[in-house]
């Protein structure tokens, strides 16, 4: 099962909840690049194998979570065995271990025959993580409070995506920290989101272009300066905007030509060396 990663073309935080997340305005987009689930049926157990050493596939997983609250929550008692085999760098601002998630959701309903409903999930995903309800919705979306709010948007938008990772990862919680610190002396005034959804709707990509924002991107350009030098690059290259996607460290580039977008990969793997991780994709944009 293809489990894609997304990049939030708009991410405005709201202030804080009484709960002590975050409120959040942001719109996601999913892209047709991630990761691979296979599920297998076992008596009893959930166990999971991964081909990246790096990620833990204990109950501190999302994929292990997900599966043992679904099976609580319906009363399987049988098992599985979940594979995944993972594309995605980690810790990247993309959505990856939501994803997977919320995949292992929807596979373990099938493999468990629970016929169980997108809102029974819903509130399955809800209880895990911020943005797992938005990979269950699938396509591009506008989501509220968490981010478990979601409000599919029409996008007719045809482009390609540059997707970059210098190699490194942001520690969310840092990320928004430091936007609680920094609070407006870092960040400029987003325009309303309706102008980003209106240029989505109407193929503008100059006008999606402008219309991007991302509270936490400018507490951690100042501490990682390579990311300006990311979307530097981009729009030297012919990007119609470009930006770090949610906290980070992950930078995207939309690009009316797709061979743009490959020149300006080339160059960065160039600059930046192998750590640079870069990949021309296209969003998930469902014609409306």
């Amino acid at each position: 099962m293809f489990s894609p990663v997304k990049v939030n073309l708009y991410l405005r935080i709201v202030g804080k909840r009484s709960d002590g997340y975050h409120e959040l305005e942001t719109v996601m987009a999913p892209l047709d690049f991630g990761d691979t689930l296979t599920f297998e049926p076992l008596s009893s157990g959930i166990t999971l194998r991964c081909d990246n050493p790096s990620l833990p596939t204990d109950d501190s997983n999302l994929v292990v979570r997900a599966a043992k609250r679904l099976a609580e929550r319906f009363g399987v008692k049988r098992g599985a065995a979940i594979t995944l085999v993972k594309r995605a760098p980690l810790a990247a601002g993309i959505g990856g271990g939501s994803s997977n998630a919320a995949f292992t959701l929807l596979g373990l309903n099938r493999l468990w025959e629970l016929n169980a409903t997108k809102a029974q999930l819903g509130e399955v995903a809800a209880a895990l993580g911020s943005d797992i309800n938005f990979f269950l919705e699938g396509g591009v979306a506008l989501c509220r409070g968490r981010g478990e709010r979601v409000e599919p948007v029409p996008c007719r938008l045809a482009a390609h995506v540059l997707l970059v990772n210098p190699g490194f990862g942001i520690s969310t919680k840092w990320a928004y920290e430091s936007w609680a610190k920094a609070a407006a002396g870092l960040t400029a005034a987003p325009s309303d989101v309706s102008v980003l959804l209106r240029a989505l709707a109407e193929n503008d990509l100059a006008g999606v272009g402008a219309g991007m924002y991302n509270s936490l991107e400018a507490p951690s350009v100042g501490k990682f300066p390579v990311l300006e030098l990311l979307k530097r690059r981009m729009r030297d290259a012919g990007a119609a905007g470009a930006m770090m996607s949610g906290s980070g460290a992950s930078v995207f580039g939309l690009f009316a030509r797709k061979t743009d977008a490959e020149v300006a990969a080339a160059q960065i793997r160039a600059q930046f060396g192998p750590s640079a991780w870069a990949w021309v994709c296209q969003f998930g944009c469902p014609v409306v």
